[in-house]
């Protein structure tokens, strides 16, 4: 892809997977980077990386990540390794289990919450092969 003798890798760093506003997905999906969200999906999402959910976003299925901001809504359970922070104005229905969270004025969250510490990690569901 790059030529290698400039010092440029062929890989990516930085892999993101993009879905746009009023797009569909049913099925269950495996990312190997980092997800933005602001359409609809219907089904489980595996995440090597950050999750964001954008204001149109919308999850209906459990949701396991590294990392997630959450602007938008969410049905269903989130296992986030690392951090998640609950936005303005999003909506979590469902039970989330991470190390680090973070809720801010005027965010819904109807549901339970696990936190641990760094020493607990919070297993994710699930591997994505590598």
């Amino acid at each position: 892809m790059f030529n290698s003798k400039k010092g440029i890798d062929d890989k990516v760093s930085n892999k993101l997977t993009t879905l746009s506003s009023q797009s569909l997905i049913k099925g269950d999906c495996s990312i190997d980077g980092d997800m933005r969200i602001d359409g609809t999906i219907e089904g489980n999402i595996q995440c090597t990386g950050k999750v964001v959910i954008g204001p149109e976003g919308r999850i209906n299925g459990n949701i396991s990540c590294t990392h997630a901001c959450l602007h938008g809504t969410i049905i269903g359970d989130a296992y986030v390794k690392e951090e998640l922070t609950l936005k303005a104005n999003c909506v979590m229905q469902g039970n989330i289990y991470t190390t680090k969270l973070e809720i801010e004025s005027q965010a819904k969250f109807n549901g339970s919450c696990s936190t641990n510490d760094m020493n607990h990690e919070v297993k994710l569901l699930g591997t994505i092969a590598e």
